[in-house]
């Protein structure tokens, strides 16, 4: 007879490429919390007040979780985290797929979530994208680059489709994210990537 894999076992297991042991299953128990609704508050993570707030900013800077609350713009780094009851958060889109992925599987798989995410967009766009995100990953700094970059890099990698349209499907899907502060300072767009994608060493 079958049995079904625990999800959060199957989330930790995955999580172990990039997390600590210790952290792994309250991470696993984070997330599997915030696959069960669109929005998830605080007092819905299963784990203790402590851990909850070591936990919560862990999966902020990680881009697993996103607050709701924000400064100014939509930016993913222009939200702000707090932590008392009642504080909603939301997961980006593509990570959503990502660990939904993996809570059955036990594995990351960047890749099938990214063209899962965009899989609303022709063929060829997908493909076109799912390349210029791997030929992006060793150029990133801190899982982030400036457009003029990625722009250089399509071209290096004969990427045909244009990198605009590229960028704006990836930043409706969660992949990436622009940096608002980033790009007012410097005069230049920068965008985010979301870590949790480069997690997976395969997707390259």
């Amino acid at each position: 007879m079958k049995t079904e894999k625990n999800p959060v076992s199957q989330l930790a297991g995955a999580l172990s490429v990039q997390l600590s042991e210790d952290e792994t299953h309250k991470m696993a128990k984070l997330i599997d919390a915030a696959l069960q609704t669109e929005n998830v508050y605080t007092e819905q993570i299963p784990l203790s007040e402590e851990e909850k707030h070591e936990l919560l900013r862990m999966a902020f800077e990680e881009r697993i979780l996103i607050p709701v609350r924000s400064n100014q713009s939509g930016s993913w780094e222009d939200r702000v985290l707090h932590f008392a009851p009642e504080e909603m958060f939301f997961m980006p889109y593509v990570a959503r797929l990502l660990f939904k992925n993996a809570s059955e599987t036990g594995f990351l798989d960047a890749e099938t979530a990214i063209r899962q995410a965009l899989s609303h967009q022709p063929d060829n766009h997908v493909e076109e994208s799912v390349n210029f995100l791997k030929e992006m990953r060793p150029h990133t700094k801190s899982c982030m680059a400036e457009g003029g970059l990625m722009a250089a890099v399509a071209r290096g990698a004969k990427i045909t489709a244009d990198v605009h349209d590229i960028v704006d499907t990836c930043v409706v899907a969660g992949i990436m994210n622009p940096c608002t502060r980033g790009s007012s300072m410097q005069g230049l767009a920068w965008y985010e990537f979301h870590p949790c994608l480069y997690w997976d060493q395969k997707f390259q």
